[in-house]
């Protein structure tokens, strides 16, 4: 009887339910009390409900809550891993909907040098800092890339955090704001067409020049086609979606609209996957994007944002409940690998506010507004963490140094918003010697 689909269902409901609850009551009390973002409160509950914690015991004849899978790279159900990545989808699908297309474009060029600082010194001290702790070397391609892939990691800037804390101070439309998130796109997309060509490595356990330009030029040409082309035709593709709910001959349902707009999104997403290399996640910031502006997401950015509020809790539940911190506290090498935790920390703050701060200032900002910029681009947030669950679900890398990158993307993740919000308080004070030189 416990066999039946049924049962299971239930099980799985009982499952998102307790995720839902944890998730909302926690990111509401680190928001509400500690003043920081929602996200870590949704991170911490996974990892206090996962399968390494309190999910994993046994009380009496219950237990326990959730089920390791020996057999699988990710410790949680696929259906649960199926709805947490639908969240991930939907949630970058948001985000470029709710960038400002032209401002986007019209700054793309110093974002774009910003952007590059912020992956070349991030990517090159997480190589270094892992092959420092012994966690990888150049003694072979296989034991190099988990070297790679936490430098692919620290390029991470989180467009959705950084956004967030931007327009809660008003300050989206200001030249810095719009540096730092066309530069926190332009470096995620970047980060990843870097994570393809490691996972890509990783498969083949070789790499070549002729591979690594055949990933680039496909990542990179699906990209731009879908970005530019997209945009070009977003006015027509906004008029055939909306004129489905009005034309005769139609069925009449108000959620038409939104149902083909996410079906798209999907789609895009799944084939960004599938045959060019690109996590699903830039699929659908990259329709997301093209679309903005449009009629389309007048109409469906208020229920888009809705349902956001039920799956991305979700997704960041779940990548939560794969942090082992057992693999970190229970190692043999738990001095070195605290270390390596630490110093991969400092390094993630550092090389952002480094890598992306000089840019600007060669670029036109003076020291505050590079500081502002720098500081802006350190959280790395869902999209680190969207990296850390394809890295752990690839086996690319394993749980410890799983836990290690997670400690980094906290830190950086809450100490962004702290400075950001210290940093526009002095530029309000002296804004007359404040902004571009």
């Amino acid at each position: 009887m416990h066999d039946s689909p049924l049962h299971l269902v239930a099980e799985s409901i009982i499952v998102l339910a307790v995720i839902l609850i944890s998730a909302k009551l926690l990111g509401e009390l680190f928001f509400r009390y500690l003043k920081l973002p929602r996200v870590i409160g949704e991170l911490s509950a996974g990892i206090i409900i996962g399968p390494y914690a309190l999910g994993g015991l046994v009380l009496g004849g219950f237990g326990p809550f959730i089920h390791l899978d020996d057999h699988s790279s990710i410790p949680v159900s696929q259906s649960l891993y199926f709805l947490a990545n639908v969240g991930a989808v939907i949630l970058l699908f948001e985000a470029g909907l709710e960038t400002n297309k032209q401002r986007f474009f019209n700054n793309i060029g110093s974002a774009t040098f910003v952007a590059v600082g912020g992956v070349v010194l991030p990517f090159l001290l997480g190589l270094f800092g892992t092959i420092m702790f012994g966690f990888a070397s150049f003694d072979s391609l296989k034991e190099l890339i988990p070297g790679l892939f936490v430098g692919a990691m620290m390029t991470a800037t989180s467009v959705g955090i950084t956004a967030r804390v931007l327009g809660d101070l008003g300050e989206l439309n200001s030249r810095e704001g719009v540096t730092i998130l066309g530069g926190a796109v332009v470096d995620d997309v970047l980060g990843i067409l870097i994570l393809a060509i490691i996972v890509g490595m990783n498969a083949t356990g070789a790499v070549s020049a002729s591979s690594i330009i055949i990933i680039a030029v496909k990542a990179i040409s699906f990209w731009l086609v879908l970005t530019l082309v997209g945009s070009w035709a977003s006015p027509w593709i906004s008029s055939f979606i909306m004129a489905l709910g009005t034309k005769k001959g139609f069925y009449k349902e108000p959620s038409i609209h939104l149902c083909v707009a996410l079906g798209l999104a999907f789609l895009v997403s799944g084939i960004a996957e599938m045959y060019f290399g690109l996590a699903m996640i830039i699929g659908a910031y990259s329709l997301g994007l093209a679309l903005s502006g449009t009629t389309l997401f007048e109409e469906v950015e208020e229920p888009i944002r809705k349902i956001n509020g039920f799956v991305v809790p979700v997704f960041f539940t779940v990548v939560g409940m794969q942090v082992n911190l057992q693999s970190i506290f229970g190692s043999d090498q738990l001095t070195n690998t605290l270390l390596f935790a630490l110093v991969l920390t400092i390094f993630g703050i550092i090389s952002k506010l480094v890598g992306s701060g000089v840019p600007a200032l060669l670029v036109g900002f003076n020291k505050k507004s590079s500081w502002v910029i720098g500081v802006g681009m350190m959280p790395r947030g869902e999209v680190a963490l969207i990296i850390g669950g394809i890295g752990l679900a690839t086996g690319v890398i394993d749980a410890t140094i799983f836990g290690v990158t997670i400690v980094m993307t906290i830190v950086t993740t809450i100490l962004a918003p702290i400075l950001l919000n210290q940093a526009y308080k002095e530029k309000n004070n002296k804004r007359g010697n404040y902004g571009v030189t």
